[in-house]
């Protein structure tokens, strides 16, 4: 039964001693990756559970730019030689602080404390795996938007834009956006030494703007330590004014009271848009029956709507000059239709004659047939050259 019982209680035992096996551990107080300028941090490193009373564990400094490893201890804080790291020669203020044997701590952090920190114990009799940590203090710092090229743009000449930040501490990642879209793996980024501190980055493209550039807006996200720092800028692009939807046949009920036509364009600088009357060429103003609304879509677009009051323009007397059958000068402005003009800084830029139809249908008829038309060359084209190929391949 003795025997038993020796047994049993050494199996038990066993598992006990195993657990108990010397240990290294190596801390930061607080525990966190990314230290904030001004912060305080406690270091401290120990061994547990030593397997004889004279085993010591040893704090050591790592250069993260030299790897140089030096022990810390009492006199590298107070009276540092001429050897010492940098960073303990200029502690006159006793930012470094000793607490005791492998604990320090770090008051009024700056960059240049970010370092690497080991714990291990070279005199123990058992080997004991060490314990490293980094110590990164951020510094954090805005990038900003270099545009290499005449403000504003001009479109269809090539330009570089470059997102910049110097002088900041640790890099961790970078995001490009246009307009909420990513564009990051568009342009090359360059970032300096990983282990040397502060630290340069930048990233760069070359793009041609067209007129869908203006007023994009390019954000560059450089992520520092747990620090998102975010750039934007508005891109300014001029380019040529054009129209964009602008029928040549627009239907009109002149029957019902309220009715419209309009026409989308653009071009930056925003071009002027004058309605004129075809029969004489003369402009439509917003006056007595005819509102005209000029709306701003953003991006270099907009939209300019004509709205006409049957019930006002009936009761204006027709031109002395009126050679149609038209009973009234709301029939007469109709059937005589408009011109409208894109002009820029005096400059015609652009002309639609609009032709106003009684019947929905003949507008839709004439903007699908134009659609046809747009579809269908180029099929044609591509099945001419398939069949070229095919003759001369056979």
């Amino acid at each position: 039964m003795y025997i038993i019982t020796s047994i049993i209680t050494i199996a038990l035992l066993i598992p006990i001693v195993q657990l108990a096996r010397p240990s290294i551990n190596l801390t930061f107080t607080p525990d966190e990756k990314y230290m904030s300028r001004q912060a305080k941090v406690d270091i401290q490193c120990g061994l547990v559970n030593p397997t004889a009373q004279s085993d010591s564990a040893q704090l050591w400094y790592v250069d993260f730019k030299t790897g140089k490893r030096t022990p810390i201890s009492r006199t590298l804080l107070t009276s540092p030689t001429d050897d010492a790291p940098d960073i303990f020669k200029t502690n006159r203020n006793r930012r470094y602080e000793f607490v005791q044997k492998n604990h320090i701590r770090i008051r009024s952090l700056i960059m240049e404390d970010s370092a690497k920190y080991e714990c291990n114990c070279p005199d123990c009799e058992e080997s004991i795996p060490k314990q490293t940590k980094d110590l990164y203090v951020m510094n954090l710092i805005e990038p900003i938007w270099i545009i290499d090229s005449v403000w504003p743009l001009h479109e269809n000449t090539k330009t570089t834009i470059k997102c910049q930040v110097d002088n900041f501490y640790p890099y961790v990642g970078h995001r490009i956006l246009r307009d909420q879209k990513e564009i990051t793996n568009e342009g090359k980024s360059t970032l300096s030494d990983s282990n040397m501190f502060p630290q340069k980055f930048f990233w760069q493209t070359t793009i041609t703007p067209k007129a869908d550039w203006h007023n994009s807006t390019l954000s560059c996200s450089v992520k520092q330590g747990n620090s998102e720092q975010v750039v934007t800028k508005t891109l300014d692009v001029l380019f040529t004014p054009s129209f964009l939807e602008c029928s040549e046949r627009q239907f009109v009920d002149h029957r019902k009271d309220q009715a419209s036509i309009e026409c989308s364009y653009n071009g930056n600088p925003q071009p002027r848009i004058t309605w004129l009357r075809q029969s004489d060429q003369k402009p439509i103003t917003s006056d007595n029956g005819i509102t005209i609304e000029n709306k701003d879509e953003s991006k270099g677009k907009y939209r300019s709507i004509v709205a006409f009051d049957r019930n006002k323009l009936t009761s204006i007397p027709l031109p002395p000059t009126n050679k149609t059958s038209a009973e009234n000068y709301y029939r007469y402005l109709l059937n005589n239709g408009f011109l409208v003009k894109l002009t820029v800084n005096g400059n015609e830029k652009g002309t639609r004659v609009i032709k106003i139809v009684d019947d929905a249908r003949q507008a839709q008829q004439r903007s699908s047939n134009s659609s046809t038309t747009t579809i269908s060359l180029p099929s044609m084209i591509l099945l001419a050259f398939l069949l070229v190929f095919s003759i001369l391949h056979r």
